[in-house]
């Protein structure tokens, strides 16, 4: 994708790196987003990394988080499970795709739910953080240093 996207966006000015999150360096950032990425990343290891977000932003900085999330509890988040699968349905992918997707993510992805996302931020330091984004299983997060 790193390639894609550099050979794709070539005369614009953004860097696609790809990099070992633990051993990258962030600084001096006005705008640092991330797009399902965090629920891949080991629960354990997700605190440090907002963390490190936070410090790296400059003050008046911004994080814009999108990540899949899990309902409040067990109804809301079988609720949730079925209006996705209506969803792949309707859009021509078979049952047995919809399967396969969800096996082959098991114990990779992890989602927290939106309380948990909105704790890890505010432990960071974030203090102004908003929800701009909600559809189903997906939120957008936006927090401001």
């Amino acid at each position: 994708m790193v390639q894609f996207c550099k050979k794709k966006y070539k005369k614009n000015k953004i860097n696609f790196l790809l990099k070992d999150i633990d051993k990258f360096k962030i600084s001096n950032c006005c705008i640092i987003s991330s797009f399902y990425t965090i629920q891949f990343i080991s629960p354990k290891k997700r605190q440090m990394l907002i963390n490190k977000i936070f410090k790296g932003l400059n003050w008046g900085g911004a994080f814009f988080m999108v990540e899949k999330v899990r309902g409040p509890d067990a109804r809301f988040q079988d609720m949730l499970n079925q209006v996705y699968i209506e969803y792949k349905l309707s859009q021509g992918f078979t049952e047995s795709q919809i399967i396969s997707k969800s096996k082959s993510l098991k114990g990779i992805l992890e989602p927290f739910s939106t309380k948990g996302n909105l704790d890890l931020i505010k432990r960071a330091g974030f203090k102004d953080v908003i929800t701009v984004f909600k559809y189903g299983s997906f939120e957008g997060f936006l927090a401001i240093k």
